[in-house]
């Protein structure tokens, strides 16, 4: 199967790959200014507070401590405005890896991402043969290989980008099912995990599968149930020693916070920091042309849009959450590009 690239006029092709570039010179500019430093809500660099605070917090529940009490006691102590419910992650995630030997967690996640990776190359080796799939084995598993890390599986927002990947891999495989309920877990795991849900429910609403669209709905009624008990048992620790942050979640941090999402992608953050600029436009670009990619380009699209408006700068991990997705795209465009070269050269 060729990619929507190959199927468009030379005119169009080029206009579009020349939008592609006109992108990323736009993006390599906005990462080369100098940026101030931003501190975490802990204290250390971007991420590093939450990372260090939840370690502390699951070290207490591993000693017996309920989840709301270690997080309240470690919250306030690191300076987090703990008034809203928002600054609390929900406890599924942080509970699961208590209960956990130390390691397993991390294991886990191996074993979700082992298999999300393999069922990529498979829809991908489908829907394209061996060079996209070896492509995109090597993108996506430098994104998820991070988990290599024991502290990457502290990140919820680590899981759930994990499990969004398998998602949409099963999805590609026709295991709507287990795509679905993939989809819900991660809900589950994260609530930032919502943008991914309400994109794949509503596709499911276009294509009139109404035993999906119930199954979404169901899942999304059980998640404000569960979101609704994590609000009560907050607001059940507040006390005189809570406070509130002096601003707000809406920075509108834009591109400049878009590009620092991007680069929070396993070991691909190893990487010098200009290297987003040309992954973000070149994901993008091979989500589209991915005949099989409406899925996860929605998804992504709908991070993008959220995360320009949305975030502090020490929030920059979240970009955990697509960044997986993302590098489908990358291994797709760099297949596209390779078709028109191929072309350009048979003529």
């Amino acid at each position: 199967m060729s990619t929507r690239l190959a199927g468009l006029g030379r005119v169009q092709r080029w206009a579009v790959l020349g939008v592609t570039l006109a992108a990323m010179l736009v993006l390599l500019w906005v990462a080369m200014q100098p940026s101030p430093t931003v501190a975490g809500a802990g204290g250390g660099g971007p991420a590093e507070g939450d990372l260090v605070s939840y370690q502390r917090i699951i070290e207490r529940m591993r000693g017996g401590q309920g989840y709301y009490t270690a997080a309240h006691e470690v919250l306030v102590a690191d300076g987090y405005g703990t008034r809203s419910v928002f600054n609390w992650r929900t406890p599924a995630w942080p509970m699961l890896l208590a209960a956990l030997p130390a390691g397993w967690g991390q294991g886990l996640l191996g074993m979700v991402a082992l298999a999300g990776l393999v069922l990529s190359y498979a829809v991908v080796r489908r829907d394209g043969g061996i060079v996209p799939a070896v492509l995109v084995l090597i993108a996506v598993g430098g994104s998820l290989g991070g988990l290599a890390s024991p502290s990457s599986a502290v990140f919820s927002e680590v899981g759930a980008g994990t499990v969004m990947l398998f998602s949409v891999a099963a999805y590609g495989m026709g295991w709507r099912w287990a795509g679905l309920i993939a989809g819900l877990a991660a809900l589950f795991l994260r609530e930032l995990a919502a943008p991914y849900v309400v994109v794949a429910a509503v596709l499911a609403l276009r294509e009139r599968r109404w035993g999906e669209v119930v199954a979404w709905v169901a899942g999304g009624l059980a998640y404000a149930g569960y979101f609704g008990w994590h609000w009560w048992n907050v607001m059940q620790q507040l006390g005189p020693m809570d406070r509130d942050y002096a601003e707000g979640w809406v920075q509108f941090g834009g591109l400049r916070f878009l590009l620092a999402a991007v680069s929070f992608n396993g070991l691909w953050s190893l990487a010098p920091g200009w290297l987003a600029a040309l992954v973000l436009p070149l994901g993008l670009l091979g989500l589209w042309a991915w005949r099989g990619g409406v899925l996860a380009l929605g998804a992504v699209v709908a991070y993008f849009v959220l995360f320009a408006a949305v975030g502090k700068p020490f929030n920059s991990y979240w970009g955990a959450l697509f960044t997986p997705l993302l590098m489908l795209g990358v291994g797709w465009g760099l297949y596209g590009l390779i078709e028109i070269v191929r072309e350009a050269r048979a003529r």
